[in-house]
């Protein structure tokens, strides 16, 4: 096993600017995905006899879709945070390896 950690620089920018991407896809296709959920339970589609009445308490059990899109949000902040995170630990480390490297060289 290697005592020896190396961030490179170049495939560390690569993989956070994929990481990027994929977070702002992500993002906007949940947006759009909940915006189209609002809109659909807005309108109310079960109706209002018994039968919806019953449709709409099973719906809304536990939190219903207020609840997932409540917790989805969380979701995508996080993967979104984990992103600024990496890149942070990535500056932080090479930033103390550099100060390590220039206390050696000037010993």
């Amino acid at each position: 096993m290697s005592e020896h950690v190396d961030i490179h620089a170049p495939a560390a920018h690569r993989g956070l600017t994929q990481w990027d991407t994929a977070t702002r896809g992500l993002a906007a296709v949940w947006k759009d995905g909940t915006a189209r959920i609002k809109r659909l339970t807005e309108a109310a589609p079960w109706g209002g006899d018994s039968a919806g009445a019953a449709f709409l308490a099973a719906y809304q059990k536990d939190g219903g879709t207020e609840r997932m899109i409540r917790e989805g949000d969380k979701v995508i902040k996080g993967v979104d945070d984990l992103g600024a995170k990496v890149r942070l630990a990535v500056t932080r480390t090479r930033g103390t390896d550099a100060g390590q490297a220039r206390t050696i060289q000037s010993i």
